[in-house]
């Protein structure tokens, strides 16, 4: 079941345990998600409002029981233009999703990692969850 909105999304994280500190740090990030997806959309087979892609994609890592960090990063995955507001919501999120942009343009250029740390995992679970998201949603 795709979980596409921000009340949704607190109902399940509650219902997984996280923190009540940790829900306001969900909630801080949609602020931030929800403004840098205004009025945009995803175009693959059908229109679909991005900040309903990036709350499933958070969902997904909910789901998971993922930490804190690795779920927030999930949700601002493709909120390039706020990373500073991303640095000052977590300092660790925002290098997790700094990562993601690195990993995720590395990887398109194919460039291989000898190592892989905690931060580089979460990064292949965010993208995974992207992609988890896109085919429930019949994106691809």
């Amino acid at each position: 079941m795709l979980i596409e909105t921000i009340e949704e999304l607190l109902i399940l994280a509650k219902r997984y345990k996280y923190s009540n500190e940790n829900i306001e740090l969900i909630k801080s990030a949609y602020a931030i998600a929800a403004e840098y997806s205004k009025n945009k959309f995803r175009y693959r087979k059908k229109p679909r409002p991005l900040i309903n892609h990036l709350v499933s994609t958070c969902a997904i890592l909910i789901y998971s029981n993922l930490n804190i960090e690795t779920v927030v990063a999930g949700l601002l995955h493709s909120v390039k233009n706020n990373m500073k507001q991303i640095y000052n919501l977590n300092y660790k999120v925002g290098e997790i999703v700094d990562k993601y942009f690195d990993i995720t343009t590395d990887i398109k250029e194919n460039i291989k990692y000898e190592t892989i740390n905690n931060i580089e995992w979460a990064v292949i679970t965010i993208q995974l969850a992207n992609l988890t998201d896109m085919n429930m949603a019949s994106e691809l």
